[in-house]
């Protein structure tokens, strides 16, 4: 019974052996636990009481045994305590043995050696097993990685024999892995990438523990040349690899992309520095990021390294010149003030001037004008990194536009402001004196018969008075003063003083003009008229002053010229009973308002009508009879002269037709019209007069055209060619106030008149003055040399019909005869046969 015990004994521990040595042999042993563990020791403990109860020597072999096995299955923490355990119950029951002491320690030790001995090498095995499996897991994870990346990783020896390929490199190369290993690294290198190739090569082969970089082309199986990016790493020292590896990426794609963002930039650069502009970049702290050459030269820098990261501040005390640094500063202060603006709103400031000094090449400092367009900077996600600015040279622009600025205000023959920019200035004090009550005078002076001068000695002399007086005038003003061309003989002087002060400027002005002016030996004397008119609190507008200064000049022409008058209350009313009638005159012929006289013209011998002179009268509805002497020289300033004379040339054409079909018996008979100046010179006059004629169907001959001898002698040589024109129309011509004027025999004899009438002023005296009868008697004389008809105008008395009959002039003209009458009046006389000896006029019934 006790031998079938230990053979039940021995079997058990022989099981729990191979159970021992199944686990420790297996290729994934399972992980050892603390309650199998507990298990199979209790069953070991159980297995060995019926051996040691026997007195057998077997125990101790098996102990052994198991202490040598379990530290193979177990871990760390476990295995000392099985080792101690099983040297414990070895020692408990060796106590129930015949063993001796000695005997009993002498197995326990062994036990306890054998049992360490063995967790020593379980955990080298252990840790053995460890690192195996980590390998195989790292491999499978490389080779996993390996397998899907499109990176080419190529292991090879110190001789560059393939070990290892991925597939990849047949996506790269189009070799496949196998082609790779039997020949070796890609040789289908680009011939000039070639030399650089193998030196790297070369350089990792030599060097240990060395990595290369390198890009290069090689042309793939299907010929296309691909770039290639390798990192090249030497592990000859790892013991596990033991050989050169690379790593060799396709950058084809991102290359073509590198190529063409490089072109980018490069189109960038040379649009940025061929740019004449100057163009800048700054970041969000104001430094600069980038720049052209443009902006670099200007401002000293060779690059734009020597530029980046400064600031505008920086580059002003960078600057060698204050001019420079003056631009400097504006370009800083400019940036503060719009900079930050544009990072808040995201919105371009632009056509910001910049005004500042330049020093040339010549070291003369000129003035330079920048237009300066600032727009946000943004990066991929619209975010606002900084600011671009570009400043564009206007210097150019903005001298022509000085240029044309001071052509519109100034006038070119005297280099003096003009109308318009003396309405500026007076505006401008306007204003100063009714904040400061600061007292200014407006001195408007005209040049007395200045357009004598020209006619003359011409215009190129007249140009060159015109530059003497005005530095003459020039000489007598204050920097304070202010002089203006305003016409052709017309001069305005702003004096910023009290009236006295200007009266006293005035009168200096004219002793400046009396000193004669002396050009190519030619000496001439030009006196002027001048009008003040100080600034009053009911002034409101520069044209307000001017219109009394107008007045007061006008006021001393007609007290003798070439003197000073100022401006009063009683000229105010005159002025304002001027601008009254001229308003009127601008809607007299829409209202009908305008009516035609006519006075006789008498043949003193045979005692019959011999013509008529058309005299215009207006019945304003406003202010009633105006008298020709007052509103004609209106019409003439503002130019209504010339609808208004059309207008009473037709009627006389019209009314000339009708007596012309009325009264056929009436022959030789001329209607005379009086023509101004202003109407004469007028480019449509001649085709006005034509069509007038032509609508009418009245006989030329039977319309006279009257002009006046000082208007023919302001401009003789025009008149001349207009008169001729209107000659060949078959009309007659007079010459009106003969005698008052400065007419030029050389010219006279050049007018084509017809007739010559004798001023108003010489037949007054006719009978009681010697000296102007005998003015009458050449007058009537120089007509008879050049076949011209005389008529004596403002005839009042029989004393003054008998001289005139006396001195040969037959036809005459007068209230003795007939005041200005209706045109149903002058029919009358049509039909009286002759004229009446009674008070010399016809009686009229």
């Amino acid at each position: 019974m006790q031998s079938y015990a230990q053979l039940l004994a021995t079997a058990v521990l022989a099981l729990l052996l191979l159970l021992a040595l199944q686990r420790l042999l297996a290729r994934a042993p399972p992980e050892p636990t603390l309650r199998r563990s507990l298990t199979e020791c209790c069953v070991m403990l159980v297995a060995l009481i019926p051996l040691a109860l026997s007195q057998s020597q077997m125990v101790f072999p098996w102990l052994v045994m198991m202490a040598c096995l379990f530290p193979l299955i177990l871990n760390g923490k476990l295995m000392m305590g099985v080792v101690a355990a099983i040297g414990l119950t070895g020692l408990v029951l060796n106590l129930f043995s015949e063993l001796s002491t000695s005997d009993v320690l002498t197995q326990l030790c062994v036990t306890l050696f054998a049992g360490t001995l063995a967790v020593l090498l379980a955990e080298v095995q252990r840790s053995h097993l460890v690192t195996a499996r980590k390998a195989r897991v790292d491999l499978a994870r490389f080779q996993a990685i390996a397998g899907v990346t499109h990176t080419a990783f190529i292991i090879t020896d110190a001789d560059f024999k393939v070990l290892f390929v991925n597939e990849a490199i047949k996506e790269i190369a189009g070799t496949t892995q196998n082609e790779i290993l039997c020949n070796g690294l890609p040789s289908s290198i680009h011939p000039d990438d070639l030399a650089a190739y193998q030196k790297n090569l070369r350089t990792l082969q030599k060097l240990p523990c060395s990595t290369i970089f390198a890009r290069y082309r090689l042309q793939h199986k299907n010929g296309r040349w691909l770039w290639l990016e390798t990192y090249g790493y030497n592990m000859l020292h790892d013991n596990a690899i033991h050989g050169l590896v690379f790593a060799i990426t396709n950058i084809t794609e991102r290359k073509a992309a590198e190529h063409k963002l490089d072109n980018e930039r490069s189109l960038l650069r040379s649009l940025l520095d061929n740019n004449p502009s100057m163009i800048y970049a700054t970041d969000l702290n104001g430094r600069f990021t980038i720049s052209n050459h443009s902006f670099q030269r200007n401002f000293g820098f060779l690059s734009e390294d020597d530029l980046r990261g400064k600031t505008h501040r920086d580059v002003m005390l960078l600057q060698p010149t204050e001019m420079q640094k003056h631009i400097a500063r504006q370009l800083a202060h400019e940036s503060q003030l719009h900079d930050t603006e544009i990072m808040q709103s995201g919105e371009p400031v632009q056509s910001i001037e910049i005004e500042g000094i330049w020093k040339s090449e010549t070291q003369q400092e000129a003035p330079r004008w920048y237009l300066s367009n600032k727009y946000p900077l943004r990066d991929s996600n619209g975010k606002i990194i900084g600011v671009l600015n570009k400043m564009r040279d206007i210097t150019y622009r903005k001298e022509y536009e000085i240029h044309l600025k001071y052509q519109a205000l100034h006038d070119p023959l005297t280099g003096l402001p003009n109308r318009r920019y003396m309405l500026q200035s007076i505006a401008e004090s306007i204003v100063l004196f009714q904040t400061t009550e600061t007292r200014f005078a407006v001195l408007f002076c005209d040049l007395d018969s200045f357009k004598n001068v020209n006619d003359i000695h011409g215009h190129e002399f007249g140009d060159k008075c015109l530059r003497e007086i005005t530095q003459r005038f020039s000489a007598q003003l204050d920097d304070t003063d202010f002089a203006a061309r305003i016409g052709s003989d017309e001069f305005m002087i702003l004096v910023k003083a009290s009236l006295p002060q200007a009266t006293a400027k005035a009168h200096a002005l004219l002793q400046a003009l009396s000193l004669p002016i002396t050009i190519n030996d030619i000496v001439v004397k030009v006196g002027a008229s001048i009008g003040i008119a100080q600034m009053r609190d009911d002034h409101n507008s520069p044209s307000e002053l001017i219109r009394d200064a107008d007045a007061a000049m006008y006021q001393a022409k007609e007290l003798g010229r070439n003197r000073i008058k100022i401006f009063d209350a009683s000229l105010h009313d005159i002025s304002t009973r001027r601008a009254q009638l001229e308003a009127g005159l601008h809607f007299a012929l829409e209202r009908n308002e305008f009516s035609v006289l006519y006075q006789p013209k008498v043949s003193m011998q045979k005692r019959t009508l011999k013509g008529l002179e058309l005299l215009l009268r207006w019945n304003s509805s406003q202010y009633g009879e105006i008298s020709p002497a007052e509103f004609i020289p209106i019409a003439e300033s503002n130019g209504l002269i010339i609808p208004i004379g059309l207008w009473v040339l037709e009627q006389a054409c019209k009314q000339q037709r009708h007596w012309q079909i009325a009264f056929p018996n009436v022959t030789c008979m001329s209607v005379a019209v009086n023509v101004s100046m202003r109407q004469l010179l007028q480019p449509e006059f001649l085709s006005a007069v034509t069509r007038t004629l032509e609508e009418s169907r009245v006989i030329p001959g039977s319309i006279e055209l009257e002009l006046t001898e000082t208007a023919v002698m302001a401009s003789p040589l025009q008149v001349i060619e207009s008169l001729t024109k209107l000659k060949r129309l078959g009309l007659r011509l007079a010459l009106d106030d003969f005698g008052t004027g400065y007419s030029s025999l050389a010219y006279l004899q050049k007018l084509p008149m017809n007739t010559l009438k004798i001023d108003k002023a010489f037949v007054t005296g006719i009978a009681t003055k010697k000296s102007e009868k005998e003015i009458v008697r050449l007058i009537i004389a120089l007509a008879k040399t050049l076949a011209l008809d005389i008529v004596a105008e403002g005839v009042e008395t029989q004393e003054q019909v008998t001289e005139l009959i006396k001195l040969g002039c037959d036809i005459v003209q007068g209230f003795l005869f007939s005041p200005p009458i209706s045109a149903q009046e002058v029919e009358k006389w049509f039909a009286t046969p002759g004229l009446r000896h009674t008070k010399i006029m016809p009686k009229l019934n």
